[in-house]
């Protein structure tokens, strides 16, 4: 299920931990919608997979050094989730909040249109893809709880990127063990970019590339997104 939801604000400027901000907007109105759906999702110290992602589109935006200038005070957050039941959920609680404000640091933001888009079907075993919002690659050490963030410029980028890959579906879709050795991923072409999430500069990387996979893999990575912190704005996909 993938929509996009038109958002106006009263200022021109937004703190460059977009996602941050975004996420809360998230948050605030599934909690409004439904308390106890949002605490499944939310639960205190758990870190479950959620399997949808989101992007931002800011037309004509300009990075400043602490912030980013929005000239038309408006933002598209495109949404999508592999779980129809999410995307109902999501869908209802930005309808219920459609004109209701939401302040975050002090910029008021509102829902102004939902719109439903068309989503793409997979009948063969590839696709290309491209990133609607930067794709992280993170490996982490869970005895020192340390990240490290690689390039898809680079080798050991690119080998990560498919075994997180294979890992997060399998954690999703339990039947694709089967399937997993023959997930192959090939980079067209790749940007380095340094995104501000929660307060640290984590590298990502813009890119476009080519994936093997059985059909519902591709339909699922489509739908769901791909790498880490994809729930909190990145690793959102489209399919050319």
């Amino acid at each position: 299920m993938r929509y996009q939801i038109v958002i106006s604000l009263d200022s021109d400027e937004i703190p460059k931990d977009k996602n941050r901000m975004f996420l809360s907007f998230l948050k605030h109105h599934i909690a409004e919608n439904d308390k106890r759906f949002f605490e499944s999702l939310y639960i205190k110290g758990e870190t479950n997979r959620k399997d949808f992602t989101f992007s931002l589109y800011m037309p004509e935006c300009e990075f400043l050094r602490e912030t980013i200038r929005i000239p038309n005070k408006r933002i598209c957050l495109n949404f999508s989730t592999h779980d129809m039941s999410t995307g109902i959920q999501f869908y209802n609680a930005m309808i219920n909040g459609r004109g209701r404000e939401y302040s975050y640091k002090g910029i008021t933001m509102k829902i102004e249109k939902i719109e439903l888009k068309q989503e793409k079907t997979f009948m063969i075993e590839s696709a290309t893809f491209k990133s609607l919002s930067p794709c992280v690659i993170r490996e982490h050490d869970g005895k020192t709880n340390k990240d490290w963030f690689y390039s898809l410029d680079s080798k050991k980028g690119r080998t990560l990127f498919v075994e997180n890959a294979r890992g997060q579906i399998l954690e999703s879709i339990k039947d694709s063990s089967y399937d997993l050795a023959d997930i192959r991923i090939s980079l067209i072409k790749n940007k380095e970019v340094t995104v501000k999430h929660y307060g640290i500069e984590v590298l990502a990387n813009i890119c476009m590339f080519k994936m093997e996979a059985k059909p519902y893999i591709l339909e699922y990575f489509y739908k769901a997104g791909i790498g880490s912190f994809k729930s909190t704005g990145f690793g959102m996909l489209s399919s050319l």
